[in-house]
């Protein structure tokens, strides 16, 4: 028997049936927005009656017949908008859910638009979280990740102009690039320290090579500032950190001085770092970010961790010789053990010193 590899015409649901589904999706949808049978609201909301409640606590005054919950941060009733957030605090070691929500007095309910990422609007002013805040053309704000929202005249860092961006052609390329019609963008730092600057490039010719390099015609670019006298011709990524074009070599956008090129190597044990200590060679020296390892010797140079390394002549912490220690003997610990991180055959040490 022959298997029928005709293709088949999908089966079309009768009236009565479609008309059944309809209902079921909407119904669903419905339910998802007004509540389960349960009264159970998204974000921890429940209705109960002609009451709403977020978690335990009971809203004062709220319509429930009207009330959305609008995204994850927002929410409202015909006559009022909610601004609503979970956090832990650290005095009871995160252990508790703490669950707080405000009304946006001045917002309109009327109007209120969520953007996403706690952004949001109405027809009088722009909001992230329960505050608001000034932008240059209300109409056409965009959010465009936690910390970057946008309209048709700029791009805004924590709701403060991006200068020199051109907001309507403004976009991210990813975490740490953007674009505009006019510039690229390097985005770098953390927490409360984030800048968003124009990089000086070529930008038809600007060209990405990892979260921290970039190219143009005539640059090479380490986190957005150019690096003096690298050539973007040959210029190769080494990982780690490092990269090379063909004269010097360079680690995050610094010089390593004297290094050649041609035989600059990387160690494998790379792999295993944090990436505060890296370790690197040629065919003259041992490196370590991008400093020369002076006096150690490459023939029986180990690295035991990014804190020790050892040589025929003895046993090495952050490239300072641990005075008496012995390179044939001493290992170093997973972990700490007490005030101890490793020994040999006659101590104990804790961060190069001896401890016992």
């Amino acid at each position: 028997m022959h298997a029928d590899l005709r293709p088949h015409r999908p089966l079309r649901p009768s009236a009565p049936a479609l008309a059944v589904l309809i209902i079921l999706a909407t119904c669903s949808s419905n339910c998802t927005r007004n509540g389960d049978a349960h009264g159970r609201l998204p974000e921890g909301f429940r209705r109960s009656g002609d009451s709403i409640l977020y978690h335990n606590m009971v809203l004062d005054g709220v319509d429930a017949g009207s009330f959305q919950v609008l995204d994850a941060s927002f929410c409202k009733d015909s006559g009022r908008v909610f601004h609503f957030d979970s956090y832990r605090e650290s005095r009871d070691y995160f252990l508790t859910k703490k669950h707080v929500i405000d009304r946006l007095d001045r917002a309109d309910a009327a109007s209120f638009q969520v953007l996403g990422h706690a952004y949001a609007k109405d027809d009088r002013q722009a909001w992230y979280r329960d505050q608001p805040f000034r932008v240059k053309d209300l109409r056409s704000l965009q959010a465009l990740s936690p910390r970057i929202v946008k309209d048709d005249t700029s791009a805004y860092l924590d709701r403060k102009p991006i200068p020199g961006s051109h907001g309507r052609s403004f976009a991210l390329i990813d975490h740490t690039y953007a674009r505009d019609t006019l510039h690229r963008f390097y985005i770098q730092g953390s927490g409360n320290e984030v800048a968003v600057a124009a990089i000086p490039c070529d930008p038809p010719t600007f060209r990405i090579l990892d979260h921290t390099y970039a190219v143009d015609r005539a640059h090479v670019f380490h986190q957005g500032r150019r690096i003096p006298g690298a050539l973007p011709e040959g210029f190769v990524l080494l990982g780690s950190g490092y990269a090379r074009d063909g004269r010097s070599v360079f680690f995050r956008g610094r010089h390593v001085a004297g290094a050649d090129p041609a035989t600059f190597t990387l160690f494998a044990e790379n792999e295993r770092s944090s990436g505060e200590v890296l370790y690197a060679q040629d065919t003259g020296h041992i490196y370590v970010n991008d400093m020369p390892f002076e006096g150690v010797d490459r023939a029986t140079f180990r690295i035991l961790d990014e804190k020790y390394t050892v040589d025929i002549n003895g046993v090495y912490f952050r490239m300072q010789r641990v005075h008496g220690a012995d390179p044939l003997t001493f290992k170093v610990y997973p972990h700490y053990l007490g005030e101890a991180d490793a020994e040999d055959k006659d101590h104990r040490y804790g961060d190069g010193n001896v401890v016992e």
